[in-house]
């Protein structure tokens, strides 16, 4: 555990099936463990039930390669926990470079796609099976 303050933000919550994730601000490694530790409270909520994921990241600034690191171990756990199908939205295509290896491995992991914009990420969500009412 560290003794960092958190820099960067987020926000979660269940859309139906859809966690619903909000990033915004530059992310150092207590960003991404605090989100995390927020999320496996609600992944169990969920009793084990598939479920899918929209990132909306269009706030979002960056991270630390650290920050970046733990996201993708918040990510891991989450498909041991039911995530199936995630969905990104990002605010430049130079952030979109700046995960391309994450997006890489997301997609050796569960159905994965880059939208648009939140209807179009909770669209093809829906398509997949998982209802964002």
């Amino acid at each position: 555990m560290s003794d960092w303050a958190q820099h960067g933000e987020f926000t979660l919550h269940w859309q139906g099936d859809v966690l619903m994730a909000n990033y915004s601000g530059t992310w150092n490694e207590e960003a991404a463990r605090q989100l995390h530790k927020k999320a496996t409270l609600l992944w169990q909520m969920r009793d084990g039930r598939p479920w899918g994921l929209l990132s909306d990241g269009r706030q979002w600034e960056g991270g630390t390669p650290e920050a970046l690191e733990l996201w993708w171990g918040f990510f891991e756990d989450g498909v041991r926990h039911g995530l199936r199908a995630a969905t990104d939205i990002l605010p430049t295509s130079f952030h979109g470079l700046m995960v391309r290896a994450l997006k890489e491995r997301a997609e050796q992991l569960a159905l994965y796609r880059r939208s648009d914009s939140i209807e179009d990420g909770l669209r093809w969500l829906s398509a997949q099976g998982f209802n964002s009412d």
